[in-house]
């Protein structure tokens, strides 16, 4: 059974990742506290399965502010705890929600933080960027030559920290959260019997974050058929926000009035020049959401 590091097992797409995972692979989980994994547990089961580990990058950044060397001190610990694995996903990321509590933290985990990564584990290490490296303003869809043009800290800082050594997969994510409750879906679920507005000029053709653990699945268990290293774009059909929030409502049946809204177009939606997205035959939105529970 392959081993495999799972970086961040408790955010939005870690934990997805890891009710996918759990049953085919030797998982070595990480969590900024280790109370986290209770979360986990009492959402998917079968953390005593696997390996769990306390890791926060906040002292990984400070290790570098001293000067502790490269990784330093505490990653150097942390890598001998784990010892040797087939492959790395790097779940961790400061989201736009939290971006701007701490701006140079935010860089160091976007930006820097995947750099190390990819020189310590080169191709093995499946990394995650997002469509906020490009402005949604116009060039969209947007393939890997395309500029990027981020707007925002969040942006630049993950437009900054892709690494070509290693597999970084650019998409957008949507799905269920254990805590936080910070994403697009988890906001709907709260707004019961609410009058939303949905706009119909911003469109996504991302994927749920357990789709993004069923593409991982696919590299690990072929990674012969797919790339080892390079950016490349995954994506679905293209759905407005009106349209996702209609969806939401008819799978969750909350009472919704889903009011249809004109705002300031933007379009993220993502294209690519590459073979890799086809291959992983990606379902369509309605075909993932049936998937969330």
């Amino acid at each position: 059974m392959k081993k495999v590091l799972l970086l961040g097992a408790s955010g939005m797409l870690g934990s997805a990742v890891y009710d996918v995972l759990k049953e085919k692979y030797n998982l070595v989980l990480t969590f900024r506290d280790l109370r986290e994994k209770e979360l986990l547990e009492a959402k998917y089961g079968g953390t005593e399965n696997h390996q769990a580990e306390a890791f926060d990058l906040k002292f990984v950044y400070q290790d570098y502010l001293e000067k502790k060397g490269d990784p330093g001190e505490y990653f150097n610990s942390f890598l001998e705890k784990i010892g040797d694995v087939d492959f790395v996903i790097n779940a961790i990321g400061i989201t736009i929600p939290f971006s701007l509590k701490d701006p140079a933290l935010t860089f160091f985990i976007n930006s820097a933080f995947p750099f190390i990564l990819s020189n310590l584990f080169g191709s093995r290490l499946i990394h995650i960027t997002t469509d906020c490296a490009y402005n949604g303003q116009e060039g969209a869809p947007y393939d890997e030559s395309s500029p990027k043009t981020p707007y925002d800290i969040y942006g630049f800082s993950k437009a900054l920290g892709e690494p070509t050594n290693c597999l970084t997969l650019r998409t957008s994510i949507i799905g269920r959260e254990l805590h936080g409750f910070t994403g697009l879906l988890e906001w709907f679920l709260q707004q019961k019997t609410q009058k939303l507005k949905g706009f119909t000029n911003h469109f996504w053709n991302g994927i749920t974050t357990r789709e993004f653990g069923k593409v991982c699945d696919k590299i690990m268990q072929n990674r012969e058929r797919y790339p080892v290293s390079g950016i490349f774009h995954i994506f679905s059909n293209t759905v407005s926000k009106y349209d996702m929030l209609v969806k939401f409502e008819e799978k969750y049946n909350l009472g919704c009035d889903i009011e249809a809204d004109d705002g300031p177009k933007l379009d993220r939606t993502l294209s690519t020049i590459h073979p890799v997205c086809s291959q992983l035959e990606i379902p369509c939105f309605d075909e993932m959401l049936k998937e969330l529970n």
